[in-house]
């Protein structure tokens, strides 16, 4: 029996503060209703720190699961001081009850379900607490990170309960000054990791810290 080719809709959400809600969604074939233009608004920052969030992506209606999606995701300093920099990418799906106007909400690991495709490993490290920090450099003014990554995936191995769901995939941009006191404290409550991977995180920021 032929196997049915499911959809997962994939919709754009508002964009509050640093919350930055941009991208793709899927299921083993996946419809995407969004605007017309990605959604970019509030950069974040704070005082002479300041960023902004800068992609490529073409709006598309439908993609099969598996078939790479290009999506370029990079940061630019628009600041006037140089600056550390971490992204939160935050998946979301909701899918529909029978019988229920409420939605169920699915899970969508990054690495397992959803694949960050051509990711820049070596000036980007996952911290292991949401978290990818820009650890090439400390950004200068006018100056944009590598890409974090360049394009997405949804997997093969998606249940049927994805069938006709809706995605929405999150950028949380955060940007700190470079002193070594404020990073720890924004990021971290002021303490100093010792577990990894967050350790190798701060060895390799806190050398290029101002001090």
């Amino acid at each position: 029996m032929r196997n049915r080719k499911k959809k997962l809709r994939f919709i754009y959400v508002g964009v509050t503060l640093a919350l930055v809600l941009l991208l793709i969604g899927g299921g083993y074939f996946v419809y995407a209703a969004m605007t017309a233009q990605d959604q970019k608004a509030n950069d974040f920052q704070v005082g002479q720190v300041e960023t902004k969030l800068l992609e490529d992506f073409t709006g598309i209606t439908e993609i099969e699961v598996g078939q790479p999606v290009k999506k370029e995701v990079l940061i630019e300093n628009t600041g006037t001081i140089k600056q550390f920099i971490r992204v939160m990418v935050l998946p979301e799906v909701r899918a529909s009850i029978a019988g229920d106007t409420n939605k169920q909400v699915l899970a969508l690991v990054i690495g397992k379900d959803l694949l960050l495709e051509n990711m820049a490993t070596t000036d980007w490290k996952d911290g292991g607490d949401g978290y990818y920090y820009y650890v090439k450099e400390a950004l200068e003014p006018k100056k944009t990170t590598s890409k974090l990554f360049a394009s997405i995936k949804l997997s093969n191995n998606l249940s049927k309960q994805y069938h006709d769901a809706e995605l929405s995939l999150s950028l949380k941009v955060e940007t700190i000054n470079c002193q070594v006191e404020s990073y720890r404290q924004a990021w971290w409550q002021g303490s100093i990791p010792t577990d990894q991977p967050l350790a190798t995180v701060d060895d390799a920021l806190k050398n290029k810290a101002d001090n």
